[in-house]
Parts: C-alpha cells; structure tokens; sequence
C-alpha cells in the first residue's frame, strides 16, 4: 500500500504539519494529529525547564 500525505497549513501564520494518512483519514484527523502534536512539543518544553 502507497504511504499518502495529509497536510494542514494555517491560513494566518502559513505553518504547516504533514501526517501519513489513508483513505479513511478526513480533515478533521489531521487538525487533530497537528494539536496533539503541539501538546506533545508544549509538554516536553515544560518538563525541561
């Protein structure tokens, strides 16, 4: 099976997250991936300050 891309890009800041997705992947789970993410990203910086 083809690894595909699913990209967000912000409309105001133009930054951008890509994900592998399928073909049951929907917009909404690529938001979602990029929020969980900046979570992630959020947490590790608070956990080594």
């Amino acid at each position: 099976m083809k690894d595909l891309i699913g990209e967000a890009i912000c409309s105001i800041c133009q930054e951008s997250f890509s994900t592998t997705i399928t073909a049951l992947t929907e917009p909404i789970d690529i938001y979602s991936e990029w929020i969980d993410e900046c979570e992630r990203v959020n947490n590790l910086e608070d956990d080594g300050a």
